[in-house]
């Protein structure tokens, strides 16, 4: 019986899905890549350790590649380490015509489809996502970037990877953290496009969930669907940053000042607690609906304690958005659960509101 495999096209790469993927990769590999001079797999510690051996077994014509192995961690996306993966890749004889696979989470997507974008001018790269937050998001749709001084890609452009292979087997070696951090991001998905997904979402607590290739798969299609529309982000592509602005600022301000910093999804989840607040105040967002939202988050997410002197640090922090036009703030809202807006002006003086309503949001949303 021939392994299940789901292909879709966003912004003009095929991205497949499912037990079939591998297959696939061979084939690609063997027949379109086949001209490809040098490949290398870049990994962090962790899937270099949890994942290649699967994926050397799963393709065998990976197993001559060049490995470049890096720490893992948000806070390792930058410059520096591209530059250590550029050397390595120069010392190992990769040019234009060589081939670099990103085998990791957000993290190594992200990183490393900029690394291989400005590399000569550009050489070709494969993403295979090992995270929930990678299979859903961060591999699709063609962003890439590194991150500046802490501050959320900063540096980075718009470059299509030749495919993205999505295998949900890699989630069986992810911690309950990273599942959650994913899991924002689907909720986002859903938040923004599909009130249907979301009833289904909300249905069952996350540690519960059987079927993660189906959501999965719906995930995608809400991302295609969106992309597709806007590949370079000038308009409607605009609704996936739901939740981001003031999520990028929660993620800036703790890799700055906790031992232990917030994954990106934890700070999403953040971000839309503000963000749905905003929404009520300025756009209509229905109250229950707001304490729908919140509370579903709260069900799934710790509260992130922040001290009222943090608030001016955050807002400063949201200047650098790269939304902004024009020195103001523009934010993606939902009108309604499953209705999103981009593009909208929010003053300052609503962001601050929406952090001081934060701090005490979980006193406020209803319990049942």
């Amino acid at each position: 019986m021939a392994k299940k495999l789901h292909t879709i096209d966003i912004a003009g790469t095929p991205v497949n899905i499912g037990e079939g993927v591998f297959g696939e990769l061979q084939d690609h590999l063997t027949t379109t890549l086949a001209t490809k001079e040098v490949i290398f797999i870049l990994a962090d510690e962790n899937t270099i350790h949890h994942c290649y051996p699967v994926l050397i077994s799963m393709v065998p014509h990976l197993e001559k590649a060049n490995k470049i192995v890096i720490k893992p961690g948000e806070e390792n996306k930058t410059i520096e380490t591209c530059e250590k993966i550029w050397n390595q890749m120069a010392v190992e004889g990769a040019n234009r015509q060589s081939l670099l696979i990103n085998l990791g989470g957000g993290v190594i997507c992200d990183l490393g489809g900029f690394a291989a974008s400005v590399f000569h001018r550009g050489m070709a790269f494969i993403n295979i996502p090992t995270s929930l937050m990678g299979m859903i998001d961060a591999s699709l749709g063609g962003k890439t970037g590194v991150d500046l001084y802490s501050l959320k890609n900063q540096i980075g452009l718009f470059s299509k990877p030749a495919g993205v292979y999505v295998w949900p087997g890699f989630l069986s070696t992810l911690p309950h953290r990273q599942m959650l951090s994913g899991f924002a991001e689907m909720m986002k998905h859903a938040l923004i496009a599909d009130a249907a997904f979301w009833k289904k979402l909300t249905k069952i607590p996350m540690a519960v969930v059987a079927d993660w290739e189906d959501h999965i798969l719906t995930a995608i299609k809400i991302k295609a669907k969106i992309v597709n529309k806007d590949p370079n982000e000038n308009g409607i592509r605009r609704q996936l940053n739901f939740g981001h602005t003031i999520g990028h600022a929660f993620e800036t301000y703790s890799l700055r000042n906790d031992e232990s910093p917030l994954t990106h999804g934890e700070a999403v989840a953040m971000g839309m607690i503000c963000e749905a607040y905003i929404s009520y105040r300025s756009l209509g967002l229905d109250h229950a609906q707001r304490d729908e939202l919140v509370k579903n988050i709260l069900l799934n997410f710790s509260h992130y304690k922040i001290p009222t002197e943090a608030i001016d640090e955050l807002v400063e922090i949201t200047h650098y958005d790269k939304k902004n036009r024009k020195g103001r703030l523009m934010l993606t809202l939902i009108q309604d659960i499953g209705k999103a807006v981009e593009g909208q002006q929010c003053e300052l003086a609503l962001v601050r509101e929406s952090l001081f309503r934060y701090t005490d949001f979980s006193r406020h949303v209803p319990r049942e």
